[in-house]
């Protein structure tokens, strides 16, 4: 029995996969809300006096917007539901790790001091 490209492909073929992995309406409709979020990306800045994103909202907003985009890439395309937990949650704490770093960094150079840096 030959497999389409509209059937997903068993646990068998895939190393490590806990499940079937699907193919084509993943992708699609991923790209889809992806498009639709940065559609209100370019909005933040072709419209900066939207009440939604007015004044210093519009970080909060883009910041969302970025995690929300970031874990979908991640889901989706890095195979993470297939996988084996472990790798999940290898992969999870780095992410913890860079995270933590990241706001390390900033609390060095005391960006959340106002007026206290150059």
């Amino acid at each position: 029995m030959a497999i389409t490209s509209h059937d997903p492909i068993p646990t068998a073929q895939l190393d490590g996969a806990v499940k079937d992995y699907s193919r084509d309406k993943v992708y699609v409709l991923t790209a889809l809300f992806l498009a639709a979020l940065t559609v209100v990306e370019v909005l933040t800045y072709a419209f900066p006096d939207f009440p939604a994103w007015s004044g210093n909202l519009v970080i909060v907003v883009l910041m969302l917007l970025m995690a929300i985009k970031f874990f979908t890439v991640v889901h989706i395309f890095m195979h993470l539901r297939f996988d084996k937990p472990i790798l999940t949650w290898i992969f999870w704490a780095g992410v913890v790790l860079a995270g933590g770093v990241y706001f390390a960094a900033l609390c060095t150079f005391r960006i959340f001091w106002p007026g206290s840096h150059g």
